[in-house]
């Protein structure tokens, strides 16, 4: 039977090395929604509910702009080199820094500003209450969404991860257990439409 302390052998990767290519100019990570970076929009949340030490932020794409918008020395920054080669190379840099202890992760996407803590919880809860066991996905109404959580049984298949996929073909659909959460799962900022629309949201 799992316990409250689980939680801590969960670890949170969150990946914020990308391009954003289809954003335009800018780091979409940068651009502020209700005067508050996308990034921080998201960190704010996670350390409402977490422990800066169950944290591992992955950067790339103007290493140096992120880590100060974070500003937080207490919470693990990583740095990709490969992390134009995409989000698959970001990922597997996460996972060889995982201590052994880890018995999940959960993998966040940084452009995700409008995800709920309740959710957040909802999700890791399930992972602790299959002992860890299985493969978590949110799911808005019939959409997959994120963050997912895995077991320590995959960390070999995403350390292996290369280029601009993750790891969702490779899962065994057997292992995979849904949860349904709200829209925030699926609402990552792609777009300036698409910032805007959160703006509205939030």
């Amino acid at each position: 039977m799992s316990d409250k302390s689980d939680k801590f052998l969960i670890k949170k990767i969150i990946l914020a090395a990308g391009l954003s290519k289809r954003y335009g100019l800018k780091n979409k990570l940068t651009q502020h929604i209700n005067n508050k970076p996308i990034i921080n929009c998201l960190l704010d949340k996670l350390l409402s509910i977490y422990d800066t030490s169950e944290l591992l932020i992955v950067t790339g794409y103007e290493h140096e702009t992120i880590i100060n918008l974070i500003n937080n020395s207490d919470i693990e920054c990583i740095y990709n080199n490969d992390y134009k080669k995409g989000i698959g190379t970001s990922i597997s840099a996460g996972i060889r820094e995982l201590d052994k202890t880890i018995r999940g992760v959960m993998i966040i996407p940084a452009d995700m500003p409008i995800i709920s803590t309740k959710d957040l919880i909802k999700l890791q809860n399930k992972f602790i209450e299959l002992n860890c066991s299985k493969v978590i996905f949110p799911k808005y109404k019939s959409q997959f969404g994120n963050p997912v959580i895995l077991p320590k049984k995959y960390f070999n298949i995403l350390e292996g991860l290369k280029g601009d996929f993750g790891a969702k073909s490779l899962i065994n659909k057997t292992d995979i257990i849904t949860v349904n959460t709200d829209i925030g799962t699926i609402f990552d900022i792609d777009t300036v439409s698409n910032l805007k629309k959160a703006e509205n949201i939030l």
